[in-house]
């Protein structure tokens, strides 16, 4: 075998908000109806975005899910808490236009329905710091890794029940976009809030929020907001597969192609810089075909080669990457790119010229 022989001549050669505003009807909502958009108070089932990269959860908390709606409620005096509430349009809006999961936040113990009076309590749980029982958490929230966050401004800040599902939901390592419906006290100390009770979530600064009375005609707006922020998202991971898809490399001779995946080593990443190339493939023994390309690679910190056939390695003292057919002789000069992922049964048929190049994405 080429590789013993070599390797003798080696060795002998040696060196070779409301924020209090006083619109009555300042911040959010609740109701024993919600909009068609909107789900029940549950994770709605997988969405379409599930095939994409990255899943989205759309959390909110707003008044008209969190309040007995009563007979005798002032529509005028109270409009928030008459469905669909502010942000729990916002939150559908959001959700219509990203394809998220619905998840609404709900106390055990709802809000009174008149504005003052829930003013009155949201003002006490605060003073106490108060952390109010939820219905329910997120299912299976590790499948998320986009949150778009809504809730009204309560007292200058966020809601409480809001910071319970933050203590309650761990969001860490999660993007994380907030919008905000608000009266005169605008995001206040919600912002900061929110970033205390998730400290290792990533709090996006680009932070959508208008005022409660402008919110029922902020559609177009919120959801252009939202489509920017899911589009990104998507660009990245389109990226992110075509980086993947820059692992493997396709060798072609004739009609015939056999992908290779790459390893994560300096000289599989050394090859990978020199494509496209076309070369001629040469036989070398019973077991492998070889080739050369046009610079040495790098091979600190690449693995030896020890497997067995449909390996591309590296044979360091000639500087030729070799496709193995068959199995092998492990040798301290050899160093693995690789492994066949399709066509490997096609290697000992190479002959002629061959291109070896970048594989495109979906080939297989």
């Amino acid at each position: 075998m080429r590789r013993k022989i070599l390797a003798a001549i080696c060795i002998s050669m040696v060196l070779g908000a409301v924020g209090c505003s006083s619109s009555g009807g300042a911040e959010e909502e609740a109701a024993e109806t919600m909009p068609e958009n909107i789900t029940e108070n549950t994770v709605a089932e997988e969405s379409e975005r599930n095939s994409s990269p990255g899943k989205i959860l759309v959390a909110y908390f707003s008044w008209a899910d969190n309040a007995v709606l009563e007979d005798d409620v002032d529509a005028v005096t109270s409009p928030s808490v008459i469905p669909p509430g502010n942000v729990q349009q916002l939150a559908g809006w959001v959700q219509e236009e990203t394809g998220g999961d619905l998840f609404t936040i709900r106390v055990t113990d709802p809000y009174p329905s008149d504005w003052d009076e829930c003013l009155d309590r949201a003002n006490e749980e605060r003073g106490e710091n108060a952390r109010p029982e939820l219905e329910e958490q997120v299912e299976n929230l590790e499948e998320y890794d986009t949150v778009f966050l809504g809730y009204p401004n309560w007292w200058y800040g966020a809601p409480m029940p809001l910071l319970t599902f933050l203590g309650e939901n761990d969001l860490s390592g999660k993007q994380v976009y907030l919008f905000c419906s608000h009266g005169t006290g605008g995001l206040a100390q919600s912002v900061e809030q929110i970033t205390e009770a998730a400290p290792d979530a990533v709090i996006s600064d680009n932070i959508f929020d208008c005022y409660e009375e402008d919110s029922a005609s902020s559609q177009e707006e919120i959801q252009s907001w939202a489509g920017e922020i899911a589009g990104a998202g998507q660009e990245a991971a389109e990226e992110s597969a075509e980086q993947s898809a820059a692992q493997r490399i396709s060798v072609q001779f004739g009609d015939n192609t056999v992908i290779y995946e790459l390893n994560d080593s300096p000289a599989a990443a050394s090859l990978g810089e020199q494509l496209p190339i076309t070369v001629e493939v040469e036989d070398f023994s019973t077991n492998e075909k070889i080739f050369y390309p046009p610079q040495e690679l790098d091979t600190s910190d690449t693995p030896a080669a020890e497997g067995g056939a449909g390996t591309l390695a590296y044979y360091a003292p000639w500087g030729d990457v070799v496709m193995y057919y068959d199995d092998y002789n492990e040798n301290p000069s050899l160093f693995e790119l690789g492994q066949a992922v399709s066509g490997a049964e096609q290697i000992g048929e190479m002959t002629g010229t061959i291109i070896i190049d970048l594989a495109d994405i979906g080939d297989e």
